[in-house]
């Protein structure tokens, strides 16, 4: 009975926020409301979404990241952008904390045909969904592994603060009033990569959002950095990071210091894009550490709501 009195009011809220959406009106206020009131659409089956770029994928809509994908079109809509514009065909990618797969299926469609893309997701259950959407597309160029990136090849502990409920992506080492734990297998990008036997192409592009175990897993792969020189798109935020017992200046110190590479800050807005001369003043925001004499920053969508209509210029939902 419970169920069916709430069947209209999810129908209702579904329908509203795809009508908004469409509209493209006001973003910050459309995605905080999704955000907050969203997961009163969920229900028990997930729902279909097709992303820009093609590639279908099924959103639970009481998870916070699969809910931004269903309503806005894209999980960090400037990192989307971003991969779009860095990766060609043929390129190898990494993915470290792929979550339900939203950035591993762009990157599969944009280094296709030859290309393949490496995702990592220790959480078992967000690893059966990214298989899932992988899965539904037939793709083909994508190895899922579910292993955490770490320094060292062992087991670790990930747990979910209470204050992260809803967002399984914010399963983390060392979290804090956790409401739930897993075990989950750690290895190190150089040792996976070491055995497939030499077998791998360059790398091209690492992205990493790993909820505060970046330093650890660039530790993980400073053999691939010395041999690929590859991209790195870090995120960066201090809170995380604390809690595993390291600044932020760590990451700039081994990537700026000891690789020298160039930092760009990737944001939804020109007023938080642009280089980095050090990270005194980032909190939290993705960062592409990069070797200027192999990439060229593209140019970016100058603000949130040019990168909602460029998501929105090929995105259905089923």
């Amino acid at each position: 009975m419970k169920r069916r009195l709430y069947l209209p009011i999810r129908s209702s809220l579904r329908s509203a926020f795809r009508i908004w959406r469409a509209w493209g009106k006001a973003p910050g206020w459309y995605y905080q409301a999704v955000d907050r009131w969203g997961a009163l659409a969920g229900e028990s089956d997930p729902l279909p979404v097709t992303l820009m770029n093609g590639c279908r994928m099924l959103c639970d809509l009481t998870d916070h990241v699969e809910r931004q994908i269903y309503f806005i079109g894209a999980y960090e809509p400037e990192v989307a952008f971003l991969l779009t514009r860095l990766l060609r065909p043929g390129m190898v990618m990494v993915d470290g904390g792929a979550n339900v797969g939203q950035h591993s299926l762009i990157a599969a469609k944009a280094v296709y045909p030859c290309g393949v893309v490496y995702s990592f997701e220790p959480v078992p259950s967000t690893f059966d969904k990214l298989r899932r959407n992988v899965g539904i597309n037939d793709l083909d160029n994508v190895q899922t592994e579910p292993a955490a990136l770490w320094k060292e090849c062992t087991t670790v502990s990930l747990g979910l603060a209470a204050a992260q409920a809803g967002n399984a992506g914010a399963f983390g080492i060392e979290a804090v009033d956790a409401i739930s734990q897993v075990e989950a297998a750690a290895t190190t990008l150089d040792s996976f990569v070491e055995a497939l036997g030499g077998n791998v192409p360059p790398i091209s592009l690492v992205k990493l959002d790993v909820e505060g175990a970046e330093l650890p897993a660039l530790q993980g792969m400073v053999a691939t950095i010395e041999r690929d020189r590859p991209s790195l798109l870090v995120e960066i935020c201090r809170e995380t990071t604390a809690r595993l017992g390291y600044d932020v200046q760590a990451i700039w110190d081994l990537l700026v210091g000891g690789f020298g590479y160039d930092a760009w800050a990737v944001g939804t807005w020109t007023e938080s894009t642009g280089s980095l001369h050090d990270l005194r003043n980032v909190e939290q925001q993705n960062v592409l550490f990069y070797d200027r004499r192999v990439v060229t920053i593209p140019v970016m969508p100058s603000d949130l709501k040019s990168l909602l209509r460029w998501v929105r210029g090929e995105w259905l939902t089923n």
